[in-house]
């Protein structure tokens, strides 16, 4: 576990982490990202924006785990349809 002074939106702070590119990595998307949200100027940073970042934050969470869910379900599906190709073709060889 490595520690890592960075810079988010104006502000340093120490982060810890695995590595410093995963730390720089975090680091860079979260300033980012809270620059598209709320702009390049990073006065007035208040709760409020930091709600709207957290939720922000948890709709795409909320979208991913859909997505994942939905890849999950397909993968199952064809992976039946695979079996039962499978099991067709040990029949097809018993004869």
């Amino acid at each position: 576990m490595i520690e890592l002074e960075v810079e988010i939106y104006g502000k340093k702070y120490t982060l810890r982490g695995t590595s410093q590119e995963e730390v720089r990595a975090v680091a860079k998307f979260m300033d980012q990202r809270m620059r598209e949200l709320f702009g390049a100027d990073a006065k007035g940073l208040d709760a409020s924006k930091l709600f709207a970042l957290a939720m922000n934050f948890a709709e795409e969470l909320c979208n991913l785990r859909k997505e994942g869910e939905a890849r999950e379900s397909e993968l199952d599906k064809k992976l039946d349809q695979f079996l039962a190709k499978m099991a067709q073709l040990e029949k097809i060889m018993e004869v």
